[in-house]
């Protein structure tokens, strides 16, 4: 309805005549009515989000596996990003550890888990009583993304109906990359535009307030600005 809103001008306008057909009326439907198709993209071009995890645990003085004492802020393994006052349920942003420590997961009551890589394993997927899957592979979302609108929305459709019967069930959402600050970063990023209405820049200042190592990086800008202007056309624009 909004974007309907937002296009009916242009439609109360435009007469019934020749004008509503001219290339130039037809030029800046096109324009509004659609994103720009991504330019091509490779996976050379990406950023190695695993190596970036690893040289932003070096700039915090821990070791190749995310151990030790961070140097310069906290840096936990995971960090609760939203909570919802009705239902109780949190979603959390962590690293490898809080993906592989079924005490860590215990101890936060994690029910649900969101594996934004393609290459870490879904460590307790097969053990009694733990947590459900979804893994979203977040780093080659320009694969599922034409340019349209309705495919932003289709590629994080999957990862909001996930987190949000967790959510609205009183669970505990663990969204999990390597560091806990890229892939999982910007997922979480996108569930705080998607709960609390947040354009992206907004959100993404309030996630690092709760997790100062998330951090999108690489084409993760764009999908934001992608989403934000897939919810409301005038916001991307900004």
């Amino acid at each position: 309805r909004r974007r309907h809103r937002h296009l009916a001008p242009d439609l109360q306008t435009a007469s019934a005549d020749a004008s509503s057909t001219s290339p130039r009326f037809a030029r800046r439907w096109r324009r509004r009515a659609a994103t720009p198709p991504l330019p091509p993209m490779s996976r050379g071009a990406q950023p190695d989000y695993d190596d970036e995890a690893r040289k932003l645990w070096s700039s915090l003085g821990l070791d190749a596996l995310g151990q030790g004492v961070p140097a310069r802020h906290s840096y936990n393994a995971l960090d609760a990003i939203y909570r919802d006052a009705s239902t109780g349920g949190v979603v959390y942003v962590g690293n490898q550890t809080a993906a592989s420590s079924r005490k860590v997961q215990q101890d936060h009551n994690i029910t649900h888990v969101v594996n934004c890589t393609d290459n870490m394993p879904n460590y307790h997927e097969a053990a009694a009583g733990g947590p459900t899957y979804l893994r979203f592979n977040i780093s080659y979302w320009f694969n599922a993304v034409d340019g349209t609108p309705a495919s932003v929305l289709a590629f994080t459709a999957q990862v909001f109906d996930f987190v949000e019967a967790a959510v609205a069930s009183g669970g505990a959402v663990l969204i999990h990359c390597l560091a806990g600050a890229h892939r999982a970063g910007t997922t979480g990023v996108l569930c705080l535009m998607r709960k609390t209405g947040l354009d992206r820049k907004a959100a993404v200042a309030a996630a690092k307030k709760l997790r100062p190592a998330i951090d999108p990086i690489g084409s993760f800008p764009e999908l934001l600005k992608r989403y934000e202007e897939a919810k409301d056309p005038k916001a991307g624009r900004k």
